[in-house]
């Protein structure tokens, strides 16, 4: 529902860079001037989404008071000062192990880059090492944010079926009545008799 006033600006948070978009009306109520302080330009940024101004509030990083997303939140330094034994509560829910991939928002992008080629190169260990001194993460949360160089994974089956008479393979779903490893069938077998 937008009208001929209605405006989209992207906005930026100074203190995590996490780029938002903001759907904003002109007129009276809404002193764009005042609301909507512009971000000093980067030249990579403002190539990709054009001017942008300083956000107020972010879900990222907490700035103004802000709850902090549970998705797309993030960790400080100094929050991870306070981790004793706990697994992260904020990140991207991987779908394949249950645990969240927690997210560094004090790590640069050039250490983020080096972090990341060094784990998809097979060398997790020196990654998490390397992330642990870099960052000052527990070990737990760094081999988490190492296995996951690409993001969450996805699980291979959601409904993995009973296991097949013949060969003992999970069948596709709860309800198959055909192996598709085998070839066993049992569609139409009343007396549980095989085909």
């Amino acid at each position: 529902m937008s009208s001929e006033g209605d405006d989209i600006r992207v906005g930026r948070c100074p203190r995590c860079d996490h780029i938002d978009t903001r759907q904003v009306q002109e007129g009276p109520l809404f002193g764009l001037e005042e609301d909507f302080e512009p971000f000093e330009e980067d030249s990579v940024r403002s190539q990709l989404f054009g001017p942008c101004f300083k956000l107020k509030k972010c879900i990222v990083c907490g700035l103004g008071g802000a709850v902090r997303s549970h998705i797309k939140g993030g960790y400080f330094r100094r929050d991870l000062l306070e981790v004793v034994d706990e697994l992260p509560m904020m990140g991207r829910p991987c779908y394949h192990c249950g645990a969240r991939i927690p997210k560094f928002l004090d790590l640069e992008s050039e250490d983020h880059r080096r972090l990341y080629n060094l784990a998809r190169s097979g060398q997790q260990d020196a990654a998490v090492e390397e992330l642990m001194k870099v960052v000052g993460c527990p070990r737990d949360w760094a081999l988490l944010w190492v296995t996951h160089p690409f993001g969450p994974k996805r699980p291979a089956r959601l409904w993995v079926g009973p296991p097949c008479p013949r060969c003992s393979r999970p069948l596709r779903t709860r309800l198959a009545r055909q192996c598709f490893e085998c070839g066993l069938d049992w569609h139409d077998a009343r007396d549980g008799s095989e085909h």
